[in-house]
């Protein structure tokens, strides 16, 4: 797939919103651990994946992985569950971002309760075609009592 979007024109100010991405999967017994529980690190990778779609998206472009900052697990996962993994950016700097993930479970072929069972804060850089950092748009933060305030370099 081309990567067009590193191309186009970044807007200056970009809102968590802008990043906001939510991925869905079915957990099968092929995701499982000796326990018969899903393997943590199949978790993992569906949060750095949802994390590092909302740094692309802030950053118009690529972005890597440079630290997972925290990963707490809350509830075992099983076979069957649909896991929807929500990311959205919640710090921007010069060239750094920091997303926050949460993920959900329910069963996959049933209207029912839905259980966080993970959550993980992550940082990323923004590159260029050469794997060098770049700039990424500043990011409005709503602030406590409602108002927007920028959110610069940092």
């Amino acid at each position: 797939m081309a990567d067009h979007a590193a191309t186009l024109p970044s807007p200056v100010r970009k809102t968590p919103a802008d990043s906001r991405v939510t991925l869905a999967h079915i957990m099968s017994e092929h995701d499982t651990n000796l326990y018969g529980t899903i393997h943590g690190g199949v978790v993992m990778k569906l949060i750095d994946d949802a994390a590092a779609a909302a740094a692309g998206r802030h950053a118009d472009g690529p972005a890597v992985t440079v630290s997972v900052d925290r990963m707490t697990f809350l509830a075992p996962v099983r076979s069957g569950d649909l896991l929807s993994v929500h990311a959205e950016l919640v710090r921007a700097g010069r060239t750094s971002m920091t997303a926050e993930v949460r993920v959900t479970a329910e069963r996959w072929n049933a209207s029912g309760p839905t259980a966080e069972v993970a959550t993980g804060r992550l940082s990323f850089v923004a590159v260029d075609a050469d794997g060098r950092p770049r700039p990424v748009p500043a990011l409005d933060l709503p602030d406590p009592a409602g108002a927007d305030r920028p959110v610069g370099a940092g």
